[in-house]
C-alpha cells in the first residue's frame, strides 16, 4: 500500500501552483481544483482536446498524481522544464466508471518520474462517460507517494450508502439516497519493528491511499482517519498497527 500525504495544492489559497485550462465554467471554475473537496469540480466548456496544466514556479520531483472525480476514459500525463517541450509521462486509455457504477466514480493513480517545473492532464476530444457535454476533475494532486506496507489478512474495504429509512407501521421500509456511497478501510499492519511504525505517516488531514498490490491503479482513493492510531505491542520490539479510513466523497 502507498500513501500521498505531502501533495499540492493543499488549500484553497495554495499559492505554490498556478493552474491553468483550456476552457473553464464560470461557476465550475479552474481554482475550484485547489479544494479538497472532491465534489468542488472544475469543468470544461466543451469536450474538444482540452488540457489541464500545473506550474510549480521551479523544478520538482514529486512522483505521483491522483486524478479524482473525472468523467473521461482517455487521458495523456506529460511533464515539462520549459513549457514548450513535453515528456510523456503515461498514456491512459479505455477506462470505465468503478464498482460503485451507478455513482459515476472515475479515480486514478499515476506514477511519474524525473525532474520538471510543469505537469498537465492532456484530455483528447472525446465523448465523456458521464455528463457527456463537458470534461470534469474533482482532484488533481501531485506529491510524493510513499509505500506504508501490505497490510495483514483482515484488510476490509466496506461500501456505505448513505440511505433514508423510513419504516410504516405496516412493516413497509421506505428506502430514499441521500448521498453518495463512500468506503470504509479497516486493518491492521501487522509485527512491524518499531522504526518501521514510525515511517507510517499518520495524520487526520485528507491523503491518499494506493492498493497497489491490487495490480489496478484505479484502486486509489482520498482518504482521512476516522478513528485512533493503535501500537499494539506483539513483543517488545515489534508492533501491529490498527487503522480505519473512510473516502471522502
Amino acid at each position: 500500500m502507498k500513501q500521498i500525504v505531502n501533495y499540492f495544492p493543499k488549500t484553497d489559497t495554495d499559492n505554490s501552483v498556478t493552474i491553468t485550462t483550456t476552457t473553464a465554467d464560470t461557476i465550475f471554475k479552474t481554482d475550484n481544483l485547489k479544494s479538497i473537496k472532491p465534489s468542488k469540480v472544475w469543468k470544461s466548456t466543451d469536450i474538444t482536446e482540452t488540457i489541464v496544466k500545473y506550474d510549480f514556479g521551479v523544478d520538482v520531483t514529486y512522483n505521483a498524481m491522483f486524478l479524482n472525480r473525472f468523467n473521461f476514459a482517455k487521458f495523456y500525463v506529460e511533464t515539462s522544464t520549459d513549457d514548450s517541450t513535453w515528456t510523456l509521462v503515461e498514456e491512459v486509455s479505455n477506462l470505465t466508471t468503478d464498482e460503485i457504477s451507478d455513482e459515476n466514480y472515475m479515480h486514478r493513480f499515476v506514477d511519474i518520474t524525473g525532474t520538471y517545473r510543469y505537469i498537465r492532464v492532456r484530455i483528447p476530444a472525446q465523448t465523456p462517460l458521464f455528463e457527456p457535454t463537458y470534461f470534469k476533475i474533482g482532484n488533481m494532486l501531485v506529491g510524493d507517494a510513499i509505500t506504508i506496507w501490505n497490510p495483514r489478512s483482515g484488510f476490509s474495504v466496506t461500501q456505505i450508502p448513505k440511505l433514508a429509512l423510513l419504516e410504516f407501521k405496516s412493516g413497509h421500509i421506505s428506502v430514499e439516497k441521500v448521498g453518495k456511497t463512500r468506503r470504509s478501510f479497516s486493518g491492521s499492519f501487522d509485527k512491524l519493528k518499531k522504526e518501521e511504525f514510525d515511517k507510517i505517516i499518520k495524520t487526520y488531514n485528507p491523503f491518499v491511499i494506493y492498493q497497489e498490490f491490487d495490480n489496478d491503479k484505479t484502486s486509489c482513493y482520498l482518504v482521512r482517519v476516522t478513528k485512533e492510531f493503535v501500537k499494539d505491542y506483539y513483543q517488545a520490539n515489534t508492533l501491529n498497527m490498527s487503522f480505519s479510513f473512510e473516502e471522502i466523497v
